[in-house]
C-alpha cells in the first residue's frame, strides 16, 4: 500500500490531543484536534496516514471520507459526524 500525507496540528503530532476534526479537502487529508488554541500554521506537520491510523485504528472509519467533507466527533470512542466543508 502507498502510504499517503497527511498534515495535522502541533497536538495531534505531540500525542497530547487526540484527532476530532478530519477534513478531506482538495485530495488533501487534515487530522486535527479541532481545538481554537493553535498557534499558526507553521507549526503543523505532515506525518505518514498510517502512523495516524496505528495510533487510532477508529480513523480508519474515515478512509471513504469524500473529497469536501469533514468529519468531527466530540471526544474518541464516539460516533464521527460527516458534513461537507463549508
Amino acid at each position: 500500500m502507498v502510504e499517503r500525507a497527511a498534515l495535522v496540528c502541533e497536538h495531534v503530532f505531540d500525542a497530547s490531543r487526540p484527532v476530532l476534526l478530519v477534513s478531506h479537502e482538495g485530495g488533501d487529508w487534515q487530522f486535527l484536534c479541532g481545538g481554537g488554541d493553535h498557534g499558526s500554521w507553521e507549526t503543523a506537520r505532515v506525518v505518514g496516514i498510517n502512523h495516524l491510523f496505528d495510533r487510532d485504528p477508529s480513523l480508519r472509519a474515515l478512509l471513504d471520507l469524500p473529497v469536501g467533507w469533514d468529519a468531527e466527533r466530540a471526544k474518541v470512542g464516539e460516533a464521527w459526524a460527516r458534513k461537507r466543508s463549508p
